[in-house]
């Protein structure tokens, strides 16, 4: 495996699976890495890890510590975005690009109603227990075509995630740090807006029409603040475009790492 490497960032309540259909592809010519963040996936999920944007991405930065990663391009969908993002203001030297798929948290609201009440005290306990009815009815939302992408192996594979000792409680808190039941928290999302002017790193934002989760008019705030960004907004396409788009993120992905390779100095 050679080629510059590249970081997959899933998002919450999600897994390495989520970029099971990119590997291959982006492994021919990358170094390609993809790690379940904590909490998440097959990893720990320790009661006294600081699940949050700063504890998180303090993971991702100790991650390619551990690997010898000094510089990659970074992809994130949805949470995994706003990692990217975070990364690109608090340490821009290890990142040569970002790719954001449907990066939660650009602007407070809206986004979508489960998650809001999950916020809730108690109420997000209940709602948000795992079961397998309520995963396929929460990720048929996701989709824009849900009856090709939301299949039974997805779901059993969610669940059996989300079942896991310690994942029910890391999911809210890790949704709590950053959302709240009016949306996403102000404060965080205004100091990532004013932040954003400062970032170099070269981004690539995809964002799907039919996103239920996130709102791609939010991809409006990247257009207007990134410094070196280039934003598609795709027909048929919901909340994950390396699922639902998949040969198409690939290949807007390594024209765009090329591209950024390519450029002198």
């Amino acid at each position: 495996m050679g080629g510059t490497p590249v970081l997959l960032l899933h998002g919450i309540a999600c897994s390495v699976l989520e970029w099971r259909h990119n590997l291959p592809m982006l492994s021919d010519t990358h170094r390609v890495f993809a790690v379940d963040l904590p909490g998440h996936g097959l990893t720990e999920k320790p009661d006294d890890f600081p699940y949050g944007i700063a504890g998180i991405t303090q993971f991702v930065l100790a991650f390619m510590d551990a690997l010898g990663l000094e510089k990659v391009h970074l992809a994130g969908n949805s949470l995994g975005g706003r990692l990217a993002l975070e990364c690109a203001r608090v340490a821009p030297e290890r990142l040569l690009s970002m790719m954001l798929l449907d990066p939660a948290g650009m602007a407070e609201k809206p986004t979508l109603l489960e998650f809001r009440l999950a916020s809730v005290p108690v109420l997000g306990e209940l709602l948000t227990r795992p079961n397998q009815a309520g995963t396929r009815m929460l990720w048929r939302k996701a989709f824009a075509a849900p009856d090709r992408f939301v299949t039974d192996g997805l779901v059993r594979d969610k669940y059996r995630l989300a079942s896991q000792p310690g994942a029910h409680a890391a999911f809210l808190r890790t949704l709590r740090s950053f959302v709240g039941l009016g949306g996403f928290e102000t404060t965080q999302v205004r100091a990532l807006q004013e932040a954003m002017r400062d970032m170099r790193t070269p981004a690539l934002v995809v964002w799907g029409r039919q996103d239920r989760f996130v709102p791609c008019a939010h991809a409006e705030v990247l257009r207007e603040r990134l410094p070196d960004v280039r934003v598609q907004v795709w027909e048929d396409c919901g909340h994950a475009p390396m699922i639902e788009c998949a040969d198409r993120f690939n290949r807007e992905a390594l024209s765009f790492m090329a591209s950024v390779e390519g450029r002198p100095g």
